[in-house]
């Protein structure tokens, strides 16, 4: 109700503080939040996001924890529902590596030809993630379906990069407006020049190689709705980001819980009416 007064009013079967408003409502701290109307103790909450953060899948969580399956993907809801608007804030400067990798639609949503056959190539069943990092942070953000265009790659990271960076990244035309428009110091390698190099000598190996983590971390939920990959890339982020101590990562999602609250009810999940 928006009122400042209220008293204590005991607690409630998990040992939670309730208090009652002027309203005469009754409320606990955890109420509004993801953790409004929780059935199962917060430990095992905070074990299932060190799950994640391992890349551990969700049926091998709900396996390692015995719950059910259904619960695995609520979590990860209240998870997305946490983390959605994390990478907004985030601006690389200095020297910032830039690259595009794909992710293949699941096998019952990709088109086909007029002969029945699966688009190949970079066409609309394969989903372009535009990756860039300065090496301290990282941002992954969905370009669209097939190559992204010099529009669709500005518009992903002209919030992202500081004016006057440094961008080193292939010598495809995608960034020429990105670069034009926030002044970057262009250096750019052809992929003859990088064929067969090292890891240690590919000067796009910073980027390469979270693409590789994050072919990964995906595989590991490769069965999930390519509709929700913006959700996963945000939780990739938080995952590879600082703080890199998986505790004090879970410590920062408690934080985000309570400082902006936000609920998801499981009946609102699964679209139960009863």
């Amino acid at each position: 109700c928006g009122s400042d007064r209220f008293i204590r009013k005991g607690y409630d079967s998990n040992g939670i503080i309730r208090y009652r408003s002027s309203c005469g409502k009754t409320f606990k701290p955890t109420t509004g939040t993801i953790f409004d109307s929780r059935k199962i103790p917060v430990s095992e909450w905070i074990e299932y996001c060190l799950n994640i953060f391992r890349y551990i899948s969700l049926n091998a969580d709900s396996w390692n924890n015995r719950n059910a399956i259904s619960t695995s993907k609520y979590w990860l809801e209240k998870l997305f529902l946490t983390l959605e608007n994390t990478q907004n804030s985030i601006v690389l400067s200095g020297t910032v590596w830039l690259d595009e990798t794909y992710y293949a639609l699941v096998m019952r949503e990709r088109q086909k030809d007029e002969n029945g056959h699966h688009l190949r190539g970079l066409s609309r069943n394969q989903i372009c993630i535009g990756v860039a990092t300065d090496k301290k942070h990282t941002i992954c953000f969905v370009e669209g379906f097939g190559k992204p265009s010099q529009k669709s790659s500005y518009n992903t990271f002209k919030d992202h990069i500081a004016p006057g960076s440094t961008l080193i990244h292939d010598k495809e035309k995608t960034h020429k407006k990105l670069v034009e428009k926030l002044s970057l110091n262009s250096i750019t390698y052809s992929s003859a020049e990088l064929k067969g190099l090292a890891d240690s000598e590919n000067p796009l190996n910073p980027v390469n190689r979270i693409h590789c983590l994050l072919k990964m971390f995906l595989n590991a939920h490769s069965g999930f709705s390519r509709d929700d990959l913006q959700s996963y890339l945000n939780l990739y982020s938080f995952v590879i980001n600082p703080p890199y101590d998986h505790l004090e990562k879970v410590e920062e999602i408690i934080k985000m819980v309570f400082e902006n609250p936000k609920s998801l009810k499981y009946r609102e999940q699964f679209g139960l009416n009863t």
